[in-house]
């Protein structure tokens, strides 16, 4: 959606038509609820954290805020409701739902390679998930939510550098799982156990 269109859809907001605002987050709802439940491990949590995210965000139209790019402020406000919500909670419980719909699977693709492309999807989440909060958020956020490097800044209060370096981390981290989970296959194909 062009800028021209979101600000457009904002000012028939402000004069009260409500079917404007669901046309403004519609096309980002499926996108910010994933990258939500990967945040928060909880689907539940999720639509919490995307339901304050939406009331916040009609109450600024509603108020005059100046939004640029409401598509880019949207996803940056529901990140923020996100990473709130698991600050709050003590301790991250496992995964209480499975979040395998982040990414669809392509009905077009033969069944072995739509079940070996699905099993490959769920192995990366899980790992991506086993990160800690900070490394988690912001791969979730660059590569599921594809904002740059500068909203995550602003969505996390820290600096680029510190954005980027966390990138590096956590690439590096998935990398070791990655190739550790790969060995235990081979080793374990050959008949030898850890």
């Amino acid at each position: 959606m062009l800028m021209q269109e979101e600000q457009a859809l904002m000012e028939r907001c402000r004069n009260g038509d409500r079917e404007a605002f669901y046309k403004l987050v519609e096309p980002l709802l499926d996108r910010v609820y994933s990258a939500s439940a990967a945040i928060l491990r909880s689907t539940h949590l999720a639509e919490d954290a995307v339901q304050n995210a939406m009331i916040e965000a009609y109450r600024a139209i509603m108020n005059g805020k100046e939004i640029r790019s409401f598509a880019g402020w949207f996803k940056h406000l529901c990140a923020m409701r996100a990473i709130d919500l698991a600050r709050k909670r003590s301790r991250l419980n496992r995964m209480t739902e499975d979040l395998e719909h982040l990414e669809p699977v392509d009905q077009g693709a033969q069944p072995i390679e739509a079940l070996l492309k699905k099993e490959e999807q769920h192995r990366l989440l899980s790992q991506v998930m086993s990160l800690d909060i900070q490394h988690r958020s912001v791969i979730l956020l660059f590569y599921y939510q594809e904002m740059s490097i500068e909203e995550i800044s602003a969505a996390l209060g820290v600096k680029e550098g510190t954005v980027k370096s966390r990138l590096h981390r956590a690439r590096h981290k998935l990398l070791k799982l990655y190739q550790s989970t790969d060995n235990r296959k081979v080793m374990m194909n050959v008949g030898y156990k850890d």
